[in-house]
């Protein structure tokens, strides 16, 4: 089956799927009364994902996060009740159903292990646990990290907690985890959803959402979905990241927790304080019993930290040398401020009405201390030359911002559900005034050069690390701010029909969004000093002390405030670069029309979910053309509709008790990021040649179809094994390619653009194994071992013109690890909790360095990372933790082609975390 590409009319499709699921939801039912009820364990806490069944009728359900299950008009008679959930002892209730709702309250579960009491349900234990019931019960392929799981491991941020994930992986800035891969597909390929409505992204060019924004504190859970189903809305290629919100009904009591910690980074000798806090509460209202919850919670952190780096930027001449090269240091603070405030209210069991809201913001003050040598022929290590050095500075604070809403009501009236939800998100980046970069430059005739490769240091006369000598050439300023806007409704229906073996369930739903996207920028650059007037010039005139660069030498620090009081002192409007301040700026808008309708079948050890989801979209999209030749700027306005059918089938197939066969197709879509889309154009004339840069609206979106097929076995008191094989034909693939000499650019001796490819293939296999010792009767039965291994492979052809002849190469997709894989051991007492974590994945491509020559194509070398927690219980409530982060002191190595050929070469050392947390379980 493929997905099929149309321009019909949105709302005669819209209106015929609605119709359809109306018409399907016609058919009689008998059914006499609800049932409700709700898993506990011993101690009164909820658990999460359990399965409850009723075996003559077929019928299953799984308990949310507030441990409440319901059964919609089951028909009179007298039946089975079976609860299901791992680490528990199976609780069998005989269930007499009459012509009234039954409310059967709490169902108190015991442990299955001999040694405990009661079920686990903090912990690592207790976290894997909630994880592992959730997972085994879905539709489709789930992988889900609790905030509880997350609470386990060194992680300050959602995309750390998930890289600890099976098929995920993180792209770190700075060290931090910032960005999710699924299944080895760049970020830009996988969709962040907040209860159901999508983040908006707050970096210019990107709809990647950058997790590092949200702390995991104020979470309940991350679900990623590997499987899309109908009802899911499109966006992805990988899997769908859903980040769900606390409740109070979560807990089955009132709930308050509070964390404060420090930490030490070895780069930089300074405190990075973090507090947070969670509330919850349930309370009466409008006559009705616990009835309305309201959840808090707050977070601030700020970590001061550094990097030191050496760069080349793939400057190689394989035949010559090197041609220039760069030392970086980074002083850098970045403070994250969260808050989410929830509201439930439940004046009965059949209706629910909620408010879910986020505020996140996130800011990162980052000095850079550089010096660039720019050598006058190419060099290898070891030769000393001519070469001119530029020591330079950029300071900036960038802050970004993501909130969302979500407003909505649940209903049920016997055996029809109906949702109705609007939601909306917000995210921005603001990075005022700032230096782009402040360059004094001194030319040295001779004796400058370098040694090593992946380390390149640097060799220079004792005169390059004075200031002295350096004179002030230019100095850049910029001031940038991008904002994005998310909006949405949503309306889902459905209907459950009591089958004589089974039950069917029709659903049906329309959604309709709407998102913006804007960018604007600003450029001035300060140059011929001596022109106006200036005298100080040298570098000893804005030097600081020297810089702490722990791979060489660098010599004195360039003042940032010295800098802004030069250019303080000078009319900005006299220094504008009227073609960067405008060639960036630009508007995206798009509307998108959605309807699904699905079903979803049960009998004895079968589920089966099929349907499928129409989407069309309509896109403005409005920037600058520039033309250098006549000095001419004017508007490049765009526009464009599309539609697009997306079939799923996800079935699942109960072996036994413990274990589960999954099998599902489905397809996604993924639309061009920002800067790929954006209209702007700049056509420049150079020795009588035409060049020119451009963006491309009419780009078609990424869609793939998506084959799964695993097997799961979990262990009755913990664990599980599972192998997941996975397979993607992705059509439309999107490169960076030059368009000179076919076309309408036939006559240009340069057209970069970016173009739609043909086919890209991804393929893999996804193991996962879990077990808690037991049965040993000593301290190896406090063992918890982790294991996860991801193997992935990928292929797609990326094309060029040379003199009239069409050429092309294999690539891998950017982002994509052939390997992946996690490794944690943990240990647990009453008492003491012990987890060392190994964090692992092989190189990637990290961008086509020239379309032409795979020697200049960037990778971003092999990276395996050790974390390590322990956690004390002073008395139960209260525990006392340490983390140390990047243990094995790891860097991050990029380089072109092979391995000695350094693109990029980074440190960042190791944190250090004392913490506390007190929790009135």
């Amino acid at each position: 089956m493929k997905l099929t590409y149309h321009k019909n009319n949105p709302r005669t499709l819209l209106a015929c799927a609605v119709s359809l699921a109306f018409a399907s939801l016609a058919a009689p039912v008998m059914a006499d009364a609800d049932v409700q009820g709700r898993i506990t364990d011993n101690r009164s806490n909820l658990l999460t994902g359990a399965e409850v069944s009723i075996p003559e009728l077929k019928l299953r359900r799984t308990t949310a996060a507030d441990g409440r299950f319901h059964f919609n008009q089951l028909p009179a008679g007298t039946y089975t009740l079976l609860v299901n959930y791992l680490g528990a002892i199976p609780e069998t209730r005989v269930l007499v159903v009459a012509d009234t709702e039954q409310r059967l309250g709490d169902i108190k579960l015991l442990s299955a292990s001999e040694a405990l009491e009661h079920i686990e349900v903090v912990g690592q234990s207790g976290a894997v646990s909630k994880a592992l019931n959730r997972q085994r019960n879905a539709g489709g392929i789930v992988t889900v990290a609790s905030t509880d799981e997350m609470g386990q491991f060194p992680d300050s941020n959602v995309s750390e907690a998930l890289q600890r994930l099976a098929g995920l992986s993180v792209e770190r800035d700075q060290g931090e985890g910032r960005f999710v891969r699924v299944r080895g597909l760049a970020p830009d390929y996988n969709a962040v959803t907040y209860n159901g409505t999508q983040l908006a992204a707050p970096e210019a060019g990107r709809r990647a959402v950058a997790l590092d924004v949200i702390p995991s504190d104020l979470l309940e859970s991350v679900e990623v979905n590997k499987t899309l189903t109908p009802d899911m809305p499109a966006g992805s290629l990988g899997g769908t990241v859903e980040i769900k919100s606390l409740s109070a009904f979560d807990r089955s009591n009132d709930f308050y927790s509070f964390t404060a910690e420090a930490g030490y980074n070895e780069q930089q000798s300074k405190t990075s304080p973090k507090v947070s806090g969670v509330f919850s509460k349930i309370l009466d209202a409008a006559g009705e019993t616990d009835s309305l919850g309201i959840a808090i919670a707050a977070s601030y952190a700020k970590r001061k930290f550094g990097s030191e780096n050496v760069e080349t930027g793939g400057s190689w001449d394989f035949d010559d040398g090197l041609e220039e090269f760069e030392l970086r240091d980074y002083t850098i603070s970045r403070e994250r401020i969260g808050l989410a405030l929830n509201l439930d209210y439940r004046p009965g069991n059949n209706n629910e009405y909620y408010l879910r809201s986020l505020y996140s913001r996130f800011s990162d003050s980052e000095e850079r201390q550089s010096m660039a040598v720019e050598l006058a022929d190419p060099q290898f290590a070891g030769s000393l030359g001519e070469a001119a050095l530029i020591r330079s500075l950029k300071q900036r604070e960038e802050t970004q911002s993501i909130s969302a809403i979500v407003l909505g009501t649940k209903q049920t009236s016997g055996n029809w559900e109906w949702l109705l939800e609007a939601g909306a998100s917000k995210a921005d980046e603001d990075t005022p005034f700032n230096i782009g970069a402040a360059d004094f430059e001194q030319e040295f005739a001779d004796g400058v050069g370098f040694t090593g490769s992946n380390i390149l240091r640097l060799t220079a006369p004792a005169e390059a690390f004075l200031a002295d000598g350096y004179e002030l050439k230019e100095v850049e300023m910029g001031d940038t701010y991008a904002k994005e806007t998310e909006r949405n409704i949503k309306f889902d229906l459905s209907r459950e029909i009591i089958l004589r073996h089974g039950s069917l369930l029709l659903k049906s739903g329309a959604k309709f969004s709407q998102r913006e996207k804007s960018a604007a920028e600003d450029v001035w650059l300060f140059e011929d000093f001596d022109d106006l007037g200036i005298n100080a010039l040298n570098l000893s005139d804005y030097a600081a002390a020297n810089v702490d660069y722990g791979l060489g030498n660098m010599g004195s620090a360039i003042d940032s405030g010295s800098i802004y009081q030069l250019i303080s002192g000078l009319n900005r409007d006299d220094f504008i670069d009227e073609v960067e301040s405008q060639i960036n700026d630009y508007q995206v808008d798009e509307d998108i029309s959605a309807a699904y309708f699905m079903t979803q079948w049960e009998r004895d050890n079968w589920q089966l979910i099929t349907g499928v989801r129409y989407e069309h979209e309509k896109r403005e999209a409005r920037g600058t053309r520039y033309d250098d030749i006549n000095e001419e700027f004017s508007v490049n306005q765009q526009s464009s509709s599309k539609g697009y059918w997306l079939p799923a089938v996800v079935g699942r197939y109960n072996l036994s008790e413990q274990s589960i066969v999954r099998a599902a197709f489905s397809t996604g879509l993924v639309r061009p990021n920002f800067q790929q889309l954006a209209p702007a154009f700049i056509l420049e004339e150079d020795d009588d040649e035409l060049e020119a840069a451009f963006g491309n609206p009419d780009l078609k979106a990424l869609t793939s179809n998506n084959f799964d097929l695993g097997i799961e076995h979990y262990a009755d008191k913990l664990g599980v094994l599972s192998a997941m094989l996975f397979y993607k034909q992705i059509d439309n693939f999107i490169y960076e390619a030059d368009l000179a000499g076919r076309g309408e650019y036939a006559n240009f001796a340069k057209a970069e653009t970016y173009v739609n490819g043909g086919k890209a293939d991804l393929y893999g296999l996804e193991l996962n194994a879990i077990h808690k010792v037991s049965g040993f009767g000593n301290a190896l039965d406090n063992l918890l071992i982790s294991a996860n291994l991801t193997i992935t492979d990928s292929a797609a052809d990326i094309e060029w013109f040379d003199d009239g002849t069409l050429f092309s190469r294999e690539v891998a997709l950017p982002s994509q690890s052939d390997k992946t894989a996690n490794l944690s051991l943990g240990y647990e007492t009453d008492v003491i909790s012990l987890r060392l974590a190994a964090n692992y994945k092989s190189k990637y491509l990290a961008e086509v360095g020239d379309v032409t020559d795979a020697a200049y194509d960037v990778y971003s070398d092999n990276h395996l990372q050790l974390d390590f927690t322990g956690k004390w219980t002073i008395r139960r409530g209260m525990q006392l933790y340490f983390n140390i982060i990047n243990l094995n002191d790891e860097p991050y190595y990029a380089y072109t082609g092979r391995k000695p050929y350094n693109f990029q070469y980074e440190q960042y050392g190791r944190t250090f975390v004392l913490g506390v947390q007190i929790t009135n379980w």
